[in-house]
């Protein structure tokens, strides 16, 4: 495959990903939606795979072509309210977005895309083709296409002759030309604009290509021969003069009339034809920079309805109705202060107009107002964010060096010029880092949309009826974070639905609704995302995790005993566990909640679970907003620096004496009206000890549990760029990964789920020395 090939495959695949998302959401909506809804959604679903088919057949991936052709024909029956909507129908279609996904990861992971299952495609062709009910009414059918037709004879033009797959769709391709047509108003006024003709002849070019290739699909050779022209013109224009342009303004103003007209008579299922050979021409004699005669746009006056009688497309008779049609639909550009041009020298094209005149309703954006954003390869962010860690790493650096500059005794000048200059690096490099880290932000919206699917389906599955509600779906995460939260939502929301939401008649004669309700919401919590999953079906059993936990030998029962509910429920998120009595499709395996754990570990997360028997759960989890660049507190021990994320600390203490004390061998320490473990970093890292009332106590807290690490000595906050470290620093030790210090030097980042989890007494690997 050639590199314009390869281009052209990976803006299929994109385009492609996008669609296929949108049309699965679509058909979960469609099949709760009310009656007076469901056509415009249908012919939203139709439009997303019609648009794969339409790509997929550019680039011969007849696979999807096939495929798409028989999901498509069903789906167009559907819209046409032939066929109702119902479970088996939406299964079916569902399915088929499932293939279409497939078949587009098999091309992006390089493979030729598979055909679908035949079973499939025949039960697409039976909806797409049945023919009852047909007889019934085709006399009826037959009477309004009478009736159609001779109304339609009234009309200017000839009868559309397409066949019956393109006349399914013309009523989407006149929207398509009455979109691009809005577009060009805009655009064509920005064409005599000096300031603004590049950008405009670049629009103009995308726009004209699009027309080209609907215009050609549909067989239209008059709207084809103008759209193409008008294509050719667009690179052309940046090099001629600005009497040329001019010129040319009028006339794409007059091309913009055929394509108005033309889209109004194809909705009537008609086609017009115009003598268009003279105005093709002398445009094409102006974009080549030739000028036409001197007194022409005397002629003309700039006026198109004069200019397509000069050009022979329309008589003097048909002038006036020109002239009805372009008022309030585009006006030449004309200036906020007119003046009178200087001797040999043309008119200054003028800003253009603010609105045009008598629109009857909004349009849809413009060209100019669409394009807003922009594609970037994942790739390239990456990179700016490795560079921006550098720089933030350099920026700690020149701040450590400022420092030392002032403590050193020279002059006070100097020192102070110093210092002013590192805060205002500092100052730069923070907007910096807060603007790419913006550049990363997703909103959660591209998982939790992805969700009423996954509930639709176990609902089916389990003969259940089960509401998704969504709340704060446009809340933003780094998209590393998102990346990572994908795989546990999925799992807490299929125990939810599985293990938490019971059947009908069981919520019935438990005085609940037959309907059971999942609530997934997300909001910000200061540099935290909060991700919660709450649902009102039976909620969790102490007893039985207990039981459970006791059986496969992690609890004792006398130490069971004193564990909060909380605490009890965590065993669910050990690997293997699971209470279900039976191994199903969707879960009871005991091999999903360890990965929520393990997920939400490499985030640096926390998992809460509240839960009461009867009325339901709800797990809550908490993710930093990102996980590459944060705020940490430089510790010390033995010598050695260490990092701990700022997030995970809630104060900072000196044990005393008084305040220490030891409980089956931990020794804990009183805060307040609470005692909190104390875990001796020296003594988790194999280091010498030290009494712990001669040190420090970080306070750190991991969901709902927090411990005290005492460590020797704080050094401060600093800004840290986490680098992941493949080896045994991290794997399975306290470690969860490396940044670099102030001094240049080597500092390991502190895992502090792992050093709660990790048995007193157990030496780690240790020491930036080590790591060095």
């Amino acid at each position: 495959m050639n590199d314009m090939d390869a281009s052209l495959l990976q803006d299929f695949l994109t385009e492609s990903s996008e669609l296929i998302e949108q049309l699965d959401q679509d058909l979960v909506t469609l099949e709760s939606a009310p009656e007076s809804e469901q056509g415009d959604i249908c012919n939203s679903c139709f439009r997303a795979l019609h648009t794969i088919k339409g790509a997929a057949g550019f680039l011969g991936l007849e696979p999807v072509i096939e495929f798409a052709h028989a999901a498509e024909d069903a789906l167009n029956r559907l819209r046409r309210g032939e066929v109702a909507v119902s479970a088996q129908v939406m299964d079916l279609l569902l399915q088929s977005a499932d293939v279409v996904r497939g078949q587009i990861e098999q091309l992006a992971a390089g493979e030729s895309p598979s055909p679908a299952d035949p079973a499939l495609i025949a039960a697409l062709n039976a909806i797409g083709s049945d023919d009852a009910g047909a007889d019934a009414s085709a006399s009826t059918d037959d009477a309004q296409e009478t009736d159609a037709s001779s109304e339609n004879d009234a009309e200017p033009g000839e009868p559309l002759e397409l066949g019956p797959q393109k006349m399914d769709l013309i009523e989407f391709m006149v929207t398509d030309l009455q979109d691009y047509s809005a577009q060009l108003t805009d655009t064509i006024r920005q064409v005599t604009n000096d300031a603004t003709r590049s950008e405009a002849a670049e629009q103009l070019g995308e726009i004209a290509d699009n027309m080209v290739k609907t215009a050609d699909f549909f067989e239209l050779d008059d709207l084809t021969a103008v759209t193409q022209l008008m294509f050719e013109v667009a690179p052309k224009l940046n090099d001629l003069s600005s009497e040329l342009v001019a010129e040319i303004e009028v006339r794409l103003r007059a091309a913009k009339w055929i394509i108005d007209k033309q889209a109004e008579a194809l909705g009537k299922l008609r086609v017009l034809s115009w003598p268009l050979e003279t105005f093709l021409q002398r445009l094409s004699q102006l974009a080549d920079g030739e000028p036409l005669d001197a007194d022409f746009a005397t002629k003309h006056g700039g006026e198109v309805e004069q200019l397509l009688i000069l050009d022979g497309i329309v008589d003097e008779p048909a002038a006036a109705e020109v002239l009805d049609d372009i008022a309030g639909k585009i006006e030449p550009a004309e200036s906020e202060t007119p003046a009178p041009p200087q001797a040999n020298e043309p008119a200054a094209p003028a800003a253009p107009q603010a609105a045009p005149k008598a629109a009857k309703e909004p349009g849809p954006k413009t060209a100019a107002q669409v394009e807003q954003t922009i594609r970037v390869e994942v790739g390239r962010l990456e990179s700016l964010l490795n560079l921006v860690g550098q720089l933030v790493l350099n920026k700690n650096r020149v701040v450590a060096l400022s420092r030392t500059v002032g403590e050193a005794g020279i002059e006070q000048e100097l020192s102070e010029s110093f210092a002013e200059a590192a805060g205002d690096l500092d100052r730069l490099t923070s907007e910096l880092q807060v603007g790419v880290m913006r550049t990363r932000m997703q909103p959660l919206a591209k998982l939790f949309d992805r969700y009423p699917r996954v509930i639709r389906d176990i609902a089916r599955h389990t003969d259940k009826k089960i509401n998704l509600e969504i709340v704060g779906k446009d809340t933003e995460v780094d998209k590393s974070v998102l990346e990572l939260l994908a795989d546990p939502l999925v799992h807490i929301l299929r125990n939810s639905a599985d293990h938490g939401i019971e059947l009908p008649t069981t919520r019935a004669d438990n005085g609940k609704t037959e309907e059971g309700t999942i609530s997934l919401s997300a909001e910000h919590q200061g540099s935290h995302v909060r991700v919660a999953i709450t649902d009102d079906g039976k909620g969790l059993s102490r007893q039985v995790i207990g039981g459970k936990a006791i059986e496969k030998g992690l609890v004792t029962p006398e130490a069971l005993a004193n564990l909060a509910d909380e605490e009890v429920f965590r065993f669910i998120f050990e690997a293997g566990f699971s209470t279900a009595a039976q191994v199903s499709d969707l879960s009871g395996r005991g091999v999903g909640m360890d990965v929520v754990r393990t997920n939400i570990s490499k985030l640096n997360g926390a998992i809460n679970i509240m839960s009461t028997e009867g009325q339901g759960t709800t797990i809550e989890i908490l993710i930093p907003l990102t996980v590459a660049i944060m705020p940490a507190m430089m510790i010390e021990s033995d010598s050695d620096q260490y990092a701990i994320p700022l997030q995970s600390i809630v104060e900072i203490i000196r044990p005393e004496d008084a305040s220490i004390s030891s409980i089956q061998g931990q020794q804990v320490v009183r805060l307040r009206d609470s005692v909190l473990p104390l875990i001796d970093l020296r003594d988790r890292l194999g280091q010498p000890p030290l009494p712990p009332e001669q040190r420090f106590a970080v306070v750190v807290k991991v969901g709902a549990q927090q411990i005290g690490l005492v460590v020797d000595g704080l050094i401060g906050q600093q800004e840290i760029v986490i680098k992941p470290l493949e080896d045994g620093y991290t794997e399975g030790g306290p470690f969860s990964g490396a940044t670099i210090r102030e001094d240049g030097r080597v500092c390991l980042i502190l895992d502090v789920i792992q050093l709660i989890k990790t048995p007193c007494g157990t030496p780690q690997p240790h020491g930036d020395r080590a790591a060095a």
